[in-house]
């Protein structure tokens, strides 16, 4: 058996802070995505607005078919929202056109 020796939380000192974004690399503004029509529709994203900041490391968390993955490849540009924009440092990867997207 290994012995166990109790400590106390004034024995541990916090992590540095990170340090603050200094500007946003991505965006989107009220993010739709529609698949599907009529009775059949699935709206995986309503009105989603999120930034992510330079630097940042960020965590899409969620239960499945809570619109995670739906999200990513609107801000990657590998699928088009019904609405909304997505701006990528600086650029509006949701007006881009197919062959400047690749």
């Amino acid at each position: 058996m290994i012995p166990v020796t109790p400590t106390t939380s004034s024995q541990f000192s916090p992590a540095p802070a990170a340090a603050p974004a200094t500007d946003t690399i991505a965006s989107a503004r009220a993010l739709t995505k529609v698949y599907g029509s009529g009775s059949t529709e699935v709206h995986a994203l309503r009105g989603i607005d999120v930034d992510l900041g330079r630097g940042e490391l960020t965590a899409i968390m969620g239960p499945s078919g809570s619109g995670k993955s739906t999200l990513m490849h609107c801000l990657a540009g590998l699928d088009r929202p019904t609405s909304g924009t997505v701006v990528v440092d600086g650029q509006e990867v949701s007006a881009m056109s197919e062959r400047r997207l690749t």
